[in-house]
């Protein structure tokens, strides 16, 4: 039986986050079940964009370095990498905003720039991927997601995490190519499966609900998940949070490719099990009911139901981010201001996530806020 193994920790007290983590390990036999000495470590948190810690949106760093402490402990050399937007401008900024730039510096760990360090091809499902070099060469991948919602695939966790070890303008172009998200969950499917990580630990002491992944509402969930198989801890997670079961296109498209567990009755929750934990107030994407909207519905309430993204100009300050990382060019600058074209905008939320002001937010009809 697959195990995902929880812990309560209140907030990002060094001690306590760091013995959470060694406890969550024990279920598994420790770090040393996944890292042998003189082995390459890396790990991928989530670095969405140049984010500080507190905003609930990246991996945070006291998370990432109880993890780093423990591969050092088990003799592992620690490579610590991700693709965030806005990097190929320069990935620096990401590093210290996100704090991890710190945690390299504190434990001698190297941060790898993805776009910088080169990739290599894998084929899957007849789609060729670039994968980052560094993951693809190193020994040991473990996967340090966050715990969030996400208002297009309406969460993100474990699976599409690694998303961002696709470098340069990869992720774009599928989103450009693929702009539903069944269809778009299945890229982040197929990495899932090429890369393999040994072991998955999410950060979800501070999560994000609502409309995320950028602009959510901060929530005090005090929960760390650990397991050895990212789509079992995904099914546990998106239940925690609220989700019926196959609701998210990623976790039952890696039900269908048999890459992992989707039945939560076949998960083994230690300690207790899942009703200790579930959030029965969690706040869901705004978009999550119109998913049970019947199509010929949808396509006849076209002009009354949706959900898209819109400026808030008091908060933009026309760096032109979104419209410059854009997919599929819907946003225009005009008077220092980003105008959407909704005829083009696919609802990726890539400005969303890529906005260093948080001015981008989820606008909703009134029929979507109805369902919502």
């Amino acid at each position: 039986m697959t195990t995902v193994s929880i812990a309560r920790c209140a907030d990002y007290d060094r001690d306590q986050v760091f013995e959470s983590v060694h406890g969550l390990l024990e279920a598994f036999g420790g770090m040393r079940s996944f890292v042998k000495r003189g082995q390459t470590v890396l790990l991928k948190p989530n670095m969405l964009s140049a984010k500080a810690p507190e905003r609930a949106i990246t991996t945070h760093p006291v998370v990432l370095e109880a993890v780093v402490r423990e591969v050092q402990q088990a003799g592992g050399k620690v490579l610590i990498g991700d693709s965030p937007s806005g990097a190929l401008k320069g990935v620096k900024r990401c590093w210290e905003n996100t704090g991890f730039l710190k945690v390299a510096e504190a434990t001698g760990s190297r941060l790898v720039n993805f776009e910088a360090d080169g990739s290599l091809v894998r084929e899957k499902n007849g789609r060729k991927y670039h994968i980052a070099r560094a993951v693809l060469e190193s020994d040991v991948v473990i996967n340090l997601p966050k715990f969030k919602t996400h208002g297009f695939t309406l969460y993100t966790g474990a699976i599409k995490n690694l998303y961002g070890t696709l470098p340069g303008f990869q992720k774009a172009r599928f989103h450009k190519q693929l702009p539903h998200p069944d269809k778009f969950s299945q890229v982040i499917v197929d990495i899932y499966g090429i890369v393999k990580p040994a072991l998955h630990l999410m950060d979800g002491i501070l999560g994000m609900e609502g409309n995320g992944p950028a602009t959510g509402i901060r929530r005090q969930v005090g929960l760390l998940l650990a397991g050895t198989d990212g789509v079992a801890l995904d099914t546990i997670a998106s239940s925690i949070m609220g989700f019926k079961p196959m609701e998210i296109d990623a976790i039952r498209l890696a039900a269908h490719d048999m890459l992992g567990e989707t039945d939560a009755g076949r998960i083994a929750v230690v300690p207790g099990e899942l009703g200790d934990y579930q959030i029965h107030d969690f706040n869901l994407p705004s978009n999550r009911m119109m998913k049970f909207v019947p199509s010929f519905l949808v396509k006849w309430l076209g002009r009354f139901l949706w959900v898209r993204p819109r400026a808030d100009l008091e908060k933009c300050t026309g760096c032109a981010v979104c419209a410059k990382g854009c997919p599929v060019e819907a946003i225009e600058m005009i008077d220092n201001h980003p105008m959407m074209d909704y005829h083009k905008c696919i609802n990726c939320l890539c400005c969303n996530e890529s906005c260093p002001e948080n001015a981008i937010f989820q606008e909703l009809s009134w029929i979507a806020r109805r369902l919502s």
